[in-house]
């Protein structure tokens, strides 16, 4: 007999603490993927209302988030399950349909740099996630805040806090606005792999703007690739937070250049959806550090049309 789907367990909390399972992925379905690969949640269990318990592997190699100076598992990885987990959760315990993906409003993850040196063997990563703000409409989710802790066995990795919002069903909140035109605009050269910490040229997302003025500083336009295997996994109507989130590393590691960097702080904001059909202008500014140290405070904004729709602090550490 096969095991009933965790959501009719509910709400008989799981007592039992002991170790989660890493031997299999969670279905790709409840994590927002297609490719299995890319499924990090492993495990899952509701503890009490509002609260869970969630297993994830990082690999030791990865085609889109591979280790960081080849000694840190990336902490990318971090916010990109944080997401899985906000679908997984959604879905199986608070009845978001499969169809309908949670939107995030806001993602901010903190990681300590020795709890991601990387292994023998892959990370076995344990979230500890409180659910909180949760809003309904007639019964239906409208939006919640994820608070996560990560711990790796007795270490622990990190935190994080995922503020999402759920589409009506009709999707009215994409599509009443009026769209310039059809398809992408012509996609951007890339900057060079090597100044934003990349091998492959298809994982540059940070293009050479078309005009000299926007070319003087910290500047660029994304470039979208609906094709990319992991940015892209599953299609969308606008750029997925994701993308956004690897714009603002890219851009930081371009700031910081020659120094290869480890994030170490996002705090981003999602102000609206960046459109797939319009131009977005990714710009950087490398801000003051508050302490003595040699972290470098950068500010990454992604706008389209004039208007600010991504905002993303980034602390990021400088390896040699």
């Amino acid at each position: 007999m096969t095991d009933p789907p965790r959501a009719l367990l509910a709400p008989q909390y799981a007592m039992d603490t002991a170790d989660l399972r890493f031997v299999r992925t969670a279905p790709r379905h409840l994590v927002g993927r297609s490719a299995v690969a890319e499924v990090l949640i492993t495990d899952w269990r509701q503890l009490g209302p509002d609260t869970f318990r969630l297993g994830a592997q990082w690999p030791r190699g990865h085609t889109f988030y591979p280790p960081i100076a080849g000694a840190w598992h990336d902490p990318l990885l971090a916010a990109e399950t944080l997401r899985q987990a906000s679908v997984l959760v959604g879905q199986t315990y608070y009845g978001v349909p499969a169809g309908r993906r949670p939107l995030m409003d806001a993602l901010d993850i903190e990681v300590v740099p020795g709890a991601l040196l990387l292994g023998p063997h892959p990370a076995e990563i344990r979230l500890e996630v409180s659910g909180a703000d949760v809003g309904r409409t007639h019964g239906t989710l409208t939006g919640m805040t994820l608070e996560v802790e990560l711990m790796r066995g007795d270490e622990f990795v990190g935190a994080g806090r995922l503020a999402l919002r759920v589409p009506s069903a009709d999707g009215r909140e994409h599509r009443d606005r009026t769209r310039s035109g059809d398809g992408l605009p012509p996609r951007p050269e890339p900057v060079p792999a090597a100044i934003v910490g990349r091998l492959d040229e298809r994982d540059v997302v940070l293009g050479v703007p078309s005009s000299a003025a926007a070319r003087r500083g910290h500047n660029w336009t994304l470039r979208i690739d609906p094709g990319h295997p992991v940015l892209f996994d599953r299609p969308a109507d606008h750029v997925p937070g994701m993308m956004l989130l690897e714009a603002a590393r890219q851009a930081t590691q371009a700031v910081c250049a020659p120094y290869r960097v480890l994030p170490l702080e996002l705090r981003s904001a999602f102000h609206g959806f960046v459109e797939l059909d319009i131009p977005c202008h990714i710009a950087a500014t490398r801000l003051p550090s508050q302490d003595a140290g040699e972290d470098a405070v950068v500010r990454v904004t992604g706008s389209q049309d004039g208007k600010l729709l991504f905002d993303s602090l980034v602390v990021a550490g400088l390896c040699d």
